[in-house]
């Protein structure tokens, strides 16, 4: 029986390119290999504010997307301490709009969605992941100098795409280096998915 997955971004080119890469190895550690995951390009969300929009959420996707069994909204924390509990209305308000069989999970990123790439990257001498983490800007100061150094800034999207792939290959690096989001999330869907 198949399972899929719709993968909600605030921007999903770029976000995109880190996210269903990730989530596929979430859902292969949960037990669903052979989930279909896919990222949510229509609507395509336009920032954090569209995101959190319950009414577009219910409308343009939960609605719309019926054969969808289990819808993942993931963006940025962007230093926003009260991101979670938005996150968390959310998703307790679009819980009541879901059919048989369907699951709906907001997450944020600690900060960006750009760390889980440096997650599972070894990264340069003098680096230190507390300083990555604690970065409400990581996107545009570590990972922008990050894809330098790997010389990917001049590819579409600075690499995200390629760095994704190597940086998956680290996933356990990923997992216990970003315990409040990866893990966070995956303990939370453990068992009801």
């Amino acid at each position: 029986m198949s399972y899929n997955v719709l993968v909600i971004p605030e921007d999903p080119t770029k976000d995109g390119a880190i996210l269903k890469p990730l989530v596929e190895k979430m859902m292969a550690d949960l037990g669903k290999p052979q989930a279909t995951v896919e990222v949510c390009r229509d609507p395509s969300f336009g920032g954090i504010s569209q995101c959190l929009d319950v009414a577009r959420l219910k409308n343009e996707v939960v609605q719309v997307y019926g054969m969808v069994n289990l819808f993942l909204l993931i963006v940025d924390r962007d230093g926003q301490a009260g991101r979670a509990q938005s996150l968390q209305s959310v998703e307790e308000k679009l819980r009541a709009e879901l059919g048989a069989g369907q699951q709906f999970f907001a997450e944020n990123a600690w900060q960006e969605v750009e760390v889980f790439i440096l997650a599972g990257s070894e990264l340069p001498g003098g680096w230190s992941w507390g300083e990555i983490r604690a970065d409400a800007d990581v996107k545009n100061t570590f990972f922008a100098e990050f894809a330098r150094l790997q010389k990917t800034n001049d590819q579409p999207h600075e690499g995200r795409r390629k760095l994704m792939a190597e940086a998956i290959k680290n996933w356990n690096r990923i997992k216990s280096r970003c315990p409040e989001d990866v893990r966070g999330l995956m303990e939370r869907m453990a068992g009801t998915i």
